[in-house]
């Protein structure tokens, strides 16, 4: 497969900006864009969650701010890719800090992870017991992501949250 990042620059290439802008837009909306976007669209028979995953990974490499309203809807998505994905895009785009927090509590680890690394490095101050709590999880992943989480915190904000 195609890396993403080559294939936004062929689509770009091709398409242009604005195009894939929207084409980025109407996976993250569940749709089909409107502009062959090979590495995220086209295949049949994929599960209804990976339009939006890769519309949420597309945005890791073009960005425009029409993309912020749903990255921050996929947080709340009934898929945990798309929660996992948004989660990082919030944290590469530094957007979403409150839309985050809730899935501290997430029933799936990998978007409680990827949601405690993001608030280390986009949270303020009270964001820390959240994610001190997950230093209790019993995922492995969870554990770690929030120890690094709460050492970004302590190094970005100059303060000891232990």
């Amino acid at each position: 497969m195609t890396h993403p990042s080559v294939v936004i620059e062929q689509g770009l290439a091709r398409y242009g900006y604005a195009p894939m802008i929207d084409g980025i837009i109407a996976l993250l909306q569940g749709n089909t864009p409107e502009i062959e976007i090979q590495a995220f669209a086209g295949t049949t028979g994929w599960a209804p969650y990976w339009l939006p995953t890769w519309g949420a990974r597309a945005c890791l490499y073009l960005w425009h701010e029409d993309c912020t309203e749903p990255i921050l809807a996929g947080l709340g998505s009934e898929y945990w890719r798309v929660r996992e994905m948004c989660a990082k895009v919030c944290r590469y785009r530094e957007i979403g800090t409150d839309e985050l927090a809730p899935l501290l509590e997430d029933p799936t680890p990998r978007v409680r992870a990827a949601a405690a690394r993001a608030l280390g490095q986009l949270g303020e101050a009270e964001h820390a017991a959240a994610v001190q709590e997950l230093l209790k999880d019993a995922e492995p992943l969870v554990r770690e992501a929030a120890q690094a989480a709460l050492k970004a915190l302590a190094a970005r904000l100059e303060r000891n949250f232990d």
